[in-house]
């Protein structure tokens, strides 16, 4: 895949996580829990897209302008702390999972400035 598609679908995939986990806040947030299988697709979904990034690092890093690389890495770090805060949750029932609200809304700011630094920046092909 080239470096450009690469990128957007990154951009895309991070762009699509931050409006899950934003979904799941808001629910969390509504109900005061969530369950385990809501909380454990979130969390899997996650997972996969840090082991996507963590698989193109390599070409990430030698293709994008360093700032560019850092909010990369900033991103993926706050995907990694919010699958693990799913992890975490306190197990009311067998059926439900408590997960703490503030380290995920933090996880959510994190990743949006990472967007948005991300959005600001263009590969280093277009310039």
């Amino acid at each position: 895949m080239s470096f450009d598609r690469l990128h957007h679908s990154l951009l895309d995939k991070l762009i699509d996580a931050r409006i899950e986990i934003d979904t799941y806040l808001q629910l969390r947030k509504a109900k005061g829990y969530m369950t385990v299988s809501e909380s454990h697709a979130l969390r899997d979904s996650l997972f996969t897209l840090c082991a996507e990034l963590r698989q193109n690092a390599p070409q990430l890093k030698r293709n994008c302008a360093p700032q560019e690389f850092e909010a990369l890495r900033h991103a993926g770090e706050s995907i990694a702390k919010a699958a693990v805060c799913l992890m975490s949750g306190h197990h009311d029932s067998p059926q439900y999972v408590t997960v703490d609200t503030h380290k995920l809304s933090g996880c959510l700011a994190t990743l949006t400035h990472s967007i948005q630094c991300l959005r600001n920046t263009a590969p280093l092909t277009q310039a």
